[in-house]
């Protein structure tokens, strides 16, 4: 900073949950209000699981395009709208040097992309030896514009989910509970078109493959933590075990197993890393590290 430049006086007080529900409230309505636009558009289809309003918007295709990018950005917008409403522009260098922290021990990384197909790979082996239904072909090779869709669209949701509410709530909840919040939230914030008049119903959120999905990204979200945590809030880490989600759920067929093995499976890793690691930081970086610790709170671990 200059040192002619007076002393920022405008930085909040903490209120991590607060701050956390505001973060969601503006993640979900910057995500549902451009979603709202494109369900009732003619170009509804663009929405998983919306069909058709009988009177739709003509709304043009560049424009309906934009507004899904828009909307897959919202828990990225949202992160940064909160960050400068509480720290200016102190807290948003903080929030975007995260995207820096890209020099960590590549076995993080191995570990982001590949693990959950390793997991996948698992539950499909565990079904099989109990004479369960499997795939003909276990393997698949993505195609190639998912590709293209991963190197981007999970930084519009990364900076949110774990750059922003992971560190946040677990100045009061520990690593464990926030992940577990981050989690529940994650899980909504998909849901959404279930409030647009063409998307759904609010009863969808009490039936099976709701439930199903929410323990899903739960155990997702600890591991994330995990991760996150472990390289000392490396959002590209970060990005890459969301592209290793998607990647997994490519590489591995898991059509037979979407709500058992596969779900179970991933529970139990992640009921794995909470007890090795403990709930507190669900990492071994810790107070008791005292030179590494300062590195990851003074935001230079692994630069």
């Amino acid at each position: 900073m200059d040192s002619t430049s007076p002393p920022d006086t405008t930085k909040a007080p903490e209120r991590p949950i607060l701050d956390t529900a505001l973060f969601a409230l503006f993640a979900f309505m910057i995500t549902w209000g451009t979603g709202m636009l494109i369900v009732l558009s003619s170009h509804a289809n663009l929405v998983n699981g919306a069909h058709q309003v009988q009177h739709p918007i003509p709304l043009p295709f560049p424009i309906a395009i934009t507004l899904v990018m828009i909307g897959g950005f919202g828990p990225f917008l949202a992160a940064t709208a909160v960050t400068w409403l509480r720290s200016r522009r102190s807290g948003l260098r903080g929030l975007f040097s995260q995207f820096r922290r890209w020099r960590v021990h590549p076995v993080w990384f191995v570990t982001a992309f590949f693990g959950p197909a390793f997991l996948g790979l698992v539950a499909l082996c565990v079904t099989a030896l109990f004479g369960g239904a499997t795939p003909a072909h276990w393997f698949t090779l993505p195609r190639p514009v998912l590709f293209a869709a991963w190197s981007v669209g999970p930084w519009g949701e990364e900076l949110g989910w774990r750059g922003y509410a992971q560190p946040q709530l677990q100045k009061s909840l520990g690593a464990l509970g926030a992940s577990l919040v981050v989690g529940t939230i994650w899980s909504l914030w998909h849901y959404w078109p279930v409030a647009t008049p063409a998307g759904g119903s609010f009863m969808e959120l009490v039936q099976a493959p709701f439930l199903t999905w929410w323990v899903y990204e739960l155990a997702n979200s600890v591991m994330m933590a995990w991760l996150y945590n472990s390289t000392g809030g490396s959002l590209p880490i970060a990005w890459a075990a969301h592209v290793g989600l998607s990647l997994g759920q490519n590489l591995v067929d898991k059509h037979p197993i979407p709500f058992g093995t596969f779900v179970l499976t991933f529970c139990a890793a992640a009921t794995v890393v909470a007890l090795v690691n403990g709930p507190r930081n669900l990492s071994r970086l810790d107070a008791s590290d005292r030179s590494a610790y300062r590195r990851w709170k003074s935001g230079r671990w692994a630069l």
